[in-house]
């Protein structure tokens, strides 16, 4: 029985003496990366390249929910076709996941039809235009349109505590008319 627990002893004494001090640990890819794969990029390139595709200029929310965020990133998606795009921006903390605001903006000819059903308020914005509150599963959804653009402001249902969904109709607010 000694024997054996010397010889344990020796080997655990060996690995712990030979195990490289270079092991590799797996570490999870930056945030970045991961969206990337999925064709995200800084706000301004991928707002640049929509108003290129596009031919008119768009305007993003002045104002944020007041909730911390640590990155921003955003694409042109293609729906179906190069003249169906739509610009989605995500504001998103790499250490809290439930702070995550997404706005989405696609020409208006192209508004996506939300069904009656779906509807849970109707709200009017300074501009004298009317917005709605959407009902989707774990956010709160505020849909509304400008001349040229339909916007859609999602928030993560998970921050209730600290986020109301009349915020998303004071953010709607500070987007400028065309």
């Amino acid at each position: 029985m000694k024997k054996y627990g010397m010889a344990l002893l020796l080997i655990t004494c060996l690995l712990v003496v030979f195990t490289p001090a270079y092991a590799q640990v797996d570490e999870p890819k930056p945030l970045e990366d991961f969206y990337a794969e999925y064709g995200y990029k800084s706000l301004d390139e991928a707002v640049k390249e929509f108003e290129q595709q596009m031919k008119m200029k768009v305007t993003l929310p002045k104002k944020l929910p007041s909730l911390a965020f640590t990155h921003v990133l955003a694409r042109v998606n293609r729906l179906g076709g190069s003249e169906n795009l739509e610009l989605n921006v995500e504001y998103l903390n790499e250490h809290v996941p439930e702070n995550h605001f997404n706005v989405d903006i696609r020409p208006a000819e192209n508004k996506l039809f939300i069904h009656e059903k779906r509807i849970i308020e109707q709200v009017r914005l300074k501009t004298g235009g009317k917005g709605i509150f959407v009902k989707v599963p774990g956010f709160h959804v505020f849909v509304f349109e400008t001349e040229q653009w339909q916007y859609r402001l999602s928030m993560d249902q998970r921050v209730a505590d600290h986020f109301f969904p009349d915020e998303l109709v004071e953010i709607a607010n500070t987007i400028d008319r065309e």
